[in-house]
Parts: structure tokens; C-alpha cells; sequence
């Protein structure tokens, strides 16, 4: 490498906690609960999900190229392999993993090393294995507003339905795609938009209603004369002036509705580009049912 600990110092600049880590991760074990061979996390970093996958008795270890993560994992009685995640896929036997998991790799990658490392992981995989690779959420607006450009080894976006492609083509089973909710979704974070509900039960509170305009003149005169005219403004304000106002109400009104159905409608739209940062896409080796919770359960592109 050229600049042996360069990941490890980016890791620990950007302040990424082993509880954190472990939290967003943690999603991704109901994928592997089912191996009971040997799990390889490749650029495992500090090895946080090789650590809950060990403590959920699924045997992993980690691989990563970068020495002083691999120090750190160490360290913290994690087993790690210092490689390179591809030299690693080429020496290891055919068939002899039951699952690989890949986060935040791919996108440091050009797409031959992309189709190389999916190919690779085919070969290692034993029949049933499952493959999981983690990635920035293309289809979200803030990574490409900011996130993506924080490091300094991106290289580019992936689609998921590229990288559900690639697996196609070199034969995994029905690849699928997700987005991990316990990722941020910061783009908005209801910080512009008011609470859709109180939005709604706001909303009829700025239109306007007709008003009785004789009530808002003086009705209090001390003679006769002040008397007959304030009568006759009463007369006047129902007859002519409500009349014209209450259309002018209604219009208003009108725009009133309009503008906030358009409000809404951008609303709908804007919220929909704040998904979570994070994506994912995994696939078999070979025809195997998946038992997942609900919330992971990929959708087919």
C-alpha cells in the first residue's frame, strides 16, 4: 500500500464507534444465522460484523488489506487475514465458504475488480452459499449530494440492479436488492417539513371562512341620526360588500387548496429521494430458500 493506515485513520477521523458499526451491521445477521460453514467478511475494517457474527456462533473471519485495521481487529481477539480481498478469493479452495459478506468495498473498485471479486466469491462459495454486498444507496439523493465524496477512495457508484447483473451473469441465484433502515436518512430529517399529521390537521386552519363585516362597525351611537347610519351600513355591508367578499373568500380558498396539494406533492417527491445511504444486493449459489424477517426480504429488479 502507499499509505500503509490510511483506512484505519479515516475510520477513526470520522469518529466510526464500534457501537455504532455494530449497530447498522447487525441487520445483516438473520442473512448468515443459517451457515454453518466458515463466513468471510472481505475490507472488514476493524472486524465489528465478524465479531457479531461470532458471538451469534456463526464461525467468520475477516480479511482486509489495510495493516493497522487488521491490528486493531487483532487487538480486539478478532480473526483477520491482512490481504488483499482478491490475491485472498484466489488462493482459497473451491467451494469452502457458506457466506461472504462485503461492505462499503465495491464502490473503491473499477467494474472488471467488481466482476472479478463476484466471480471469485462464486468459486469459494460451497452450493447454497450466500454472497451480501453492501454499498451507498445511488438511488438516495445525499449520497450524491455529499456522503459519496467524503472518501477519498471512491471510485463509483453501483447501481443495484448492476451489481444484481453481474450476479446473474455469473450464476447466482435470484439476486435481490434492500436498503438498511438502520442506516440515516439525512437529508431532510423533518427539519423543513412539518409532522405530515399535524400538516393535515393544520391545513384547514389557513383557509379563510366568510365573515359577518356588518359585526366588525360600530354599532354604539348616541343619537338618532348615528343610529339610522349605522343601520344602514349594516344593510349595505350584507347586501353589497359580504357579497363581493365572500367571492373574493372563495377564490382565495381555491389557491389555498391548490398550492397545498402542490406543497404535498413536492413533499411526496423530495422525501422519497431521502432513502437510507445504504443498499445492498445478495444472491445464492444455487436454489435455496432464504428464511428472512419481513424487513429484510429483497425486492427482484
Amino acid at each position: 500500500m502507499e499509505h500503509p493506515g490510511l483506512d484505519d485513520a479515516y475510520l477513526r477521523y470520522i469518529q466510526a464507534t464500534p457501537e455504532n458499526q455494530r449497530y447498522i451491521q447487525s441487520f445483516y445477521l438473520p442473512f448468515f444465522q443459517r451457515c454453518r460453514g466458515q463466513v468471510v467478511d472481505l475490507a472488514c475494517g476493524h472486524g465489528d460484523f465478524v465479531q457479531l457474527l461470532n458471538e451469534q456462533g456463526v464461525t467468520a473471519i475477516g480479511v482486509d488489506s489495510d495493516p493497522d485495521c487488521a491490528a486493531e481487529a487483532r487487538r480486539r481477539g478478532i480473526h483477520i487475514v491482512q490481504s488483499d480481498v482478491l490475491d485472498y478469493l484466489r488462493q482459497v479452495e473451491e467451494n469452502c465458504l457458506a457466506g461472504i459478506f462485503s461492505a462499503h468495498l465495491v464502490e473503491h473498485l473499477p467494474y472488471p475488480q467488481v466482476m472479478e471479486l463476484i466471480r471469485l466469491s462464486y468459486r469459494a462459495l460451497e452450493p447454497g452459499g450466500l454472497i451480501l454486498i453492501v454499498t451507498p444507496n445511488v438511488r438516495g439523493l445525499y449520497p450524491h449530494l455529499e456522503s459519496f465524496y467524503m472518501h477519498f477512495g471512491h471510485v463509483s457508484f453501483y447501481h443495484p440492479r448492476l451489481l444484481c447483473f453481474f450476479l446473474d451473469y455469473f450464476g447466482y441465484s435470484d439476486p435481490r436488492v434492500g436498503e438498511n433502515p438502520r442506516m440515516a436518512q439525512p437529508l431532510w430529517r423533518g427539519g423543513i417539513w412539518p409532522d405530515p399529521a399535524r400538516y393535515e390537521a393544520g391545513a384547514g386552519e389557513a383557509r379563510l371562512s366568510p365573515v359577518r363585516y356588518d359585526a366588525l362597525l360600530p354599532s354604539s351611537y348616541h343619537n338618532v341620526v348615528g343610529r339610522i347610519i349605522s343601520r344602514f351600513k349594516g344593510y349595505a355591508a350584507r347586501l353589497i360588500v359580504q357579497p363581493l367578499l365572500d367571492q373574493v373568500v372563495v377564490g382565495v380558498n381555491r389557491r389555498l387548496l391548490y398550492l397545498e396539494a402542490y406543497v404535498e406533492s413536492v413533499r411526496k417527491h423530495l422525501m422519497a429521494l431521502d432513502r437510507s445511504v445504504e443498499c445492498f444486493v445478495y444472491a445464492t449459489k444455487g436454489e435455496i430458500a432464504l428464511d428472512l424477517p419481513p424487513e429484510c426480504v429483497g425486492e427482484r429488479l
